[in-house]
């Protein structure tokens, strides 16, 4: 089975934007969760998984997670308003369709 890579936004009350990318989902969120996180923004409470974009290749997630990272916030928060309109926190939607992936 194919490795997947995940592009992902957290963030927090105040509305603050980390992207990251992960092999591991479930564990990264956990991590951001608990503020576990050795990130600059770690400590900031960004523990809301807003957007997930999946990938196969490695080097496609990279040049996404660039791509995302040099956006400016105002292009941030339109592809967030666009896919998730109420910034809700879509973790638990995410873990179970992973849960369910592993077991087919």
């Amino acid at each position: 089975m194919a490795s997947k890579y995940y592009i992902y936004i957290v963030s927090n009350r105040s509305k603050m934007i980390y992207v990251g990318l992960t092999h591991d989902l479930k564990n990264i969120l956990s991590k951001h969760r608990e503020l576990r996180m050795r990130c600059a923004k770690g400590n900031f409470g960004l523990n809301k998984l807003v957007y997930v974009e999946e990938y196969y290749d490695v080097n496609q997630a990279v040049k996404r997670e660039s791509e995302l990272k040099q956006a400016s916030r105002l292009l941030k928060a339109k592809l967030l308003s666009f896919s998730n309109p109420k910034w809700e926190c879509i973790q638990d939607y995410w873990m179970e369709n992973l849960e369910r992936a592993v077991v087919k």
